[in-house]
């Protein structure tokens, strides 16, 4: 494992505190300290470089808020300067410290949000056809304020060996101790404070090795002692709780059946993990498999990380849903909108509406809220609350062009004619061009009309790609790909490709290999035919 050095002399410049007051005043800067801070903004970056190498002791003025949503949080605040301090150090460490986290922990890591985790979730419930049949939720209790010291240090120090830059992490990161955010204990101090940047970095360093033993079942089938006592446990819990006719069909297939079953569970690992900060998801198809899970889970925090596990833990039916993050995923991939956030919502919207707002003026107010139903199967939610946003014109227009006459190929699939097209003068094989013409439908054309003003015809084509490689840039300057084995569709207007369908082939002779082939007429007009 790598451990960067170096990292100081890319802090200490100036572009690096520049681009962290950008980033520390992002959505701030009607504030009075952000512009009292920027009204000398050249002197205030050189006295935090000038902090940050010089490395003397610095005082940490907290100030403290308590919040009460849920439940009560403790909030801890630092004057703008700290937080601009922050940023300049994680520009550089963070892209380093994210390494080593797993690619499935979405909080607080750019490009992996909430969003994107319960798609996740869903699209791996979806794709397993129904084996994933259960759920483990669990979470650290009061994780920020339980989490000891030497825990992000040492986790920290595996990825980066910058003595400056740890001296610095290890400031942040002690002077939690002697304030309500540690819990005064000398000897082990423990708290993290809740409220800034680099406190969810912390965090999140202290659990990423967890993640990573827990993938691996914390090496349990390298003691094939061990391996033995937890099969024999297996199997004996396996009897203690069966209920449904399945279980006890599996019974009789057996011990050794459940041990070999048991075994090969700890061989493949945890695939399915899921950690949004301290919240913790394991999908499994065996219920007692992740009741053991969760004994090895408090085990493990316990004894080596030294974190106490929430006892408000489940193991969940898929059938009845899996909440997650304000979302709740059932077991064929369905995400509705969770109960708490629908009901915040809709009172705002009601509460809206009897004040005399419109729907489009209820709409802006409550977008965010709004906002969050569109990653949920919420249509019909939407419509009936008649909270909608009408497409403009042009986004209407533009859907209309991209529907595909084939109905199980989407947008994503379409591709250039003019890319598919074998030139003879191009001195390429025939082959690199060739395709395996699946259907062909002709239809009226949206773009082009006759005289009379009646559209003309155009032919969609649906191949299979046998050929090269092929990349193009489309209008948005963004790079297509055309790669072998993959299926597309495609649009003509060619009249002589057009024809050929007409009369010279039928769909029952298809599916069939070809090439459509650049041709010149006698009067040296080019024109398309498939070979």
């Amino acid at each position: 494992m790598k451990a960067h050095g170096h990292l100081s002399e890319i802090i200490l410049t100036d572009s690096n505190w520049r681009q962290a007051e950008e980033c520390a005043s992002r959505r701030k800067r009607r504030r009075k300290d952000v512009a009292r801070f920027e009204k000398d903004l050249d002197a205030n970056l050189a006295a935090l470089s000038s902090r940050y190498s010089a490395a003397a002791p610095h005082e940490f003025r907290y100030t403290y808020k308590v919040i009460r949503e849920k439940k009560e949080r403790f909030l801890s605040m630092l004057e703008y300067p700290e937080h601009v301090f922050d940023w300049g150090i994680l520009l550089p460490a963070e892209p380093i410290l994210n390494r080593a986290i797993d690619t499935h922990s979405y909080a607080c890591i750019k490009g992996r949000g909430q969003h994107q985790m319960i798609r996740a979730i869903s699209d791996a419930i979806y794709q397993s056809h129904g084996k994933l049949r259960y759920a483990l939720t669990m979470d650290v209790s009061k994780m920020y304020a339980n989490i000891p010291l030497w825990l992000p240090k040492r986790n920290i120090r595996r990825k980066i060996k910058d003595p400056l830059l740890l001296h610095h992490f290890d400031e942040i990161i002690d002077s939690s101790i002697g304030t309500p955010m540690g819990n005064g204990n000398p000897d082990n101090p423990t708290g993290v404070a809740i409220g800034l940047k680099i406190s969810t970095m912390i965090a999140n360093m202290s659990l990423c090795y967890f993640d990573h033993d827990l993938r691996i079942m914390f090496r349990i089938g390298d003691d094939s002692k061990l391996l033995d006592i937890y099969a024999a446990a297996y199997v004996e819990r396996k009897k203690k709780t069966a209920r449904t006719k399945d279980d006890f069909l599996e019974l009789q297939k057996g011990d050794d059946y459940l041990i070999d079953l048991f075994r090969n569970y700890v061989k493949a690992g945890l695939r399915y993990i899921y950690r949004f900060m301290d919240n913790i998801f394991v999908l499994h198809e065996d219920k007692t498999f992740l009741h053991m899970v969760l004994d090895w889970c408090a085990l493990y925090l316990a004894a080596e990380l030294r974190l106490p596990l929430n006892p408000k833990w489940q193991v969940v039916n898929l059938k009845d849903g899996l909440h997650v993050t304000g979302y709740r995923i059932y077991g064929d991939g369905h995400i509705r909108v969770g109960k708490d956030s629908k009901t915040t919502s809709i009172r705002k919207i009601l509460k809206g509406r009897k004040m005399g707002l419109s729907d489009e003026q209820i709409r802006r107010a409550c977008s965010s809220n709004i906002g969050a139903w569109k990653h949920a199967n919420a249509i019909n939610l939407t419509r009936k609350y008649n909270m909608e946003k009408k497409p403009r014109l042009g986004a209407a227009i533009s859907k209309r062009k991209s529907l595909c006459p084939f109905d199980d190929l989407g947008h994503s699939q379409q591709r250039k004619f003019e890319a598919i097209l074998y030139d003879p003068d191009s001195g390429m094989p025939e082959d690199s061009r060739m395709m395996e013409l699946q259907d062909v439908c002709i239809i009226p054309s949206i773009k082009e009309t006759n005289d009379d003003g009646t559209p003309k015809d155009c032919l969609a084509i649906r191949f299979i790609w046998q050929g090269d490689l092929i990349e193009y840039q489309d209008d948005r300057d963004k790079t297509v790909r055309i790669e072998k084995d993959k299926e597309y569709f495609s649009y003509t207007g060619s009249k002589v490709l057009i024809e050929q369908v007409r009369s010279e082939f039928t769909k029952e002779d298809l599916p069939a290999p070809t090439v459509i082939t650049i041709a010149v007429n006698k009067r040296n007009k080019k024109f398309y035919k498939f070979t």
